[in-house]
């Protein structure tokens, strides 16, 4: 069974439109996009398992020019 996860991004200014054609192309990324609010970008994500979300998706995320900050969100159900 998948996990299925959905990742706040906060971006530096200037950048976003950039960081979001990568987090898209990440494996793993089901959708990606710009929001309102206190985050800049939401990633809907479905890996293996929850071990995958640490390691396919956070750290690939990190390593991405312009992101300063994520949250993720595992879904329950």
């Amino acid at each position: 069974m998948s996990v299925k996860a959905f990742i706040l991004v906060h971006i530096k200014a200037g950048k976003i439109v950039p960081v979001i054609e990568r987090l898209a192309r990440l494996d793993g990324v089901k959708e990606a996009y710009p929001i309102t609010g206190s985050y800049d970008a939401i990633v809907k994500a479905e890996v293996n398992d929850i071990k995958d979300v640490h390691q396919k998706m956070i750290d690939k995320i990190h390593q991405i020019d312009g992101v300063t900050d994520t949250s993720t969100h595992i879904v329950l159900q």
